[in-house]
Formats: C-alpha cells, sequence, structure tokens
C-alpha cells in the first residue's frame, strides 16, 4: 500500500509490526535531538508508563529501547512509520488511548465507555519536514482506528509555535483539516476529537 504525495515523491506509510521493530529503534537512535536531548532515550515509552518523572528521567536510553523492542514484539506498542523508497523518515505514535497509563486520569472523563484511539506524538527526520509526512501518517492512523472499529480519535496538540521543532504531538490545523474538533482548551493546550461513529 502506497500513497503518493507530489509528482516525485514516493512516501508511504507502514503500521508498525514487530518485523518493523529494529526499524524503529533504528530511526529514532540516529535522530539528532539537539532541540530537546532528553527526548533522544525515550523511544516513544514516557507515554505508556505510569512511574514518576523522577524515576522516567532515571531511565536510560537502553531501558527503553529494550522496552520498546518487547512491546512492539509483543503488539502492544503500535503506530505508524513513513517511509521514502526504503528510508524510513517518519514515526506516529498511535494506539488504544488506554495503552497511555500515563494519560489515563485525564483522558477518562472524556472516553468513558467508548472505543476510543488516540494519536499522541510524531517524529519526522529534519529532511522531510513541512513535507506533508505528518499529515499522511494522521490520515493512515485514522484510516486504521476506523478499520478497528473505533468510536472516536483523540489528539492532543500544543501551539508551540516559539519554538515549532517541538509540535511533537501536532498541529491544531492539520488535525481541523482532517475533520477533529476541538473539545477542550488550556492555555495553549488543545483536546481534538474526531468521532468515526455517532
Amino acid at each position: 500500500m502506497k500513497e503518493w504525495i507530489g509528482e516525485n515523491m514516493n512516501y508511504y506509510v507502514k503500521p508498525l509490526k514487530p518485523e518493523h521493530a529494529g526499524t524503529f529503534t533504528d530511526y529514532l537512535g540516529n535522530l539528532d535531538f539537539h532541540h530537546a536531548p532528553h527526548w533522544s532515550t525515550c523511544f516513544c515509552r514516557y507515554y505508556f508508563s505510569n512511574c514518576s518523572f523522577e524515576e522516567w528521567v532515571e531511565k536510560t536510553g537502553e531501558a527503553n529501547k529494550k522496552e520498546a523492542l518487547n512491546e512492539i514484539k509483543n503488539g502492544n506498542m503500535k503506530g505508524f512509520l513513513a517511509f521514502d523508497g526504503d528510508t524510513c523518515i517518519g514515526w506516529c505514535n498511535a494506539n488504544d488511548s488506554r495503552k497511555f497509563l500515563r494519560l489515563e486520569n485525564y483522558l477518562e472523563p472524556i472516553i468513558g465507555g467508548k472505543k476510543v484511539g488516540c494519536i499522541i506524538c510524531y517524529v519526522v527526520h529534519p529532511e522531510y519536514r513541512n513535507q506533508g509526512v505528518a499529515r499522511l501518517l494522521l490520515k493512515e492512523a485514522v484510516k486504521n482506528f476506523e478499520q478497528e472499529g473505533y468510536d472516536a480519535v483523540l489528539a492532543l496538540p500544543v501551539d508551540n509555535k516559539e519554538e515549532p521543532e517541538k509540535a511533537y504531538r501536532g498541529t491544531l490545523n492539520m488535525y481541523l483539516e482532517h475533520g477533529f474538533k476541538e473539545i477542550e482548551r488550556e492555555e495553549n493546550r488543545s483536546v481534538m476529537l474526531l468521532k468515526l461513529k455517532n
């Protein structure tokens, strides 16, 4: 399954599967996170954990990488990888909302008894930013949630105009363009909801 954007761009998206675990950790492990050095050790495990922040910062990159590899292989860590040919250029962390333990208390009143997906994080290679990669990942994530019978999809963008490279949750506009509605806002943080079923 390939999705073409632009005349000469063969960017496409694959769902994260056990056979892509090494691609995922290699991609994140080799990125330059100079704008946010502490992200370099995360391997997208932060929202899956519910330990204290003090405990989290003590976790090493190797520990998070090992945990990510195990959880991907067990089918618990899901999301989407974007490619340019054979080169991985982006990642989107998209999963069942209840998998993100760190957000459990915050999201439960919104989710209620419904089956709700959540898109929490994008990591696009610096050379491919502002080329529609995040939007392509978003489109595939929503399509997948719809195919799996989810009632809705949540997103939690933070408006960060001063440091756009830190807008890892996606932008408000990209969600609005895709049909999400803003259901809550606190300062520069929004809760966006896309209903897939009435």
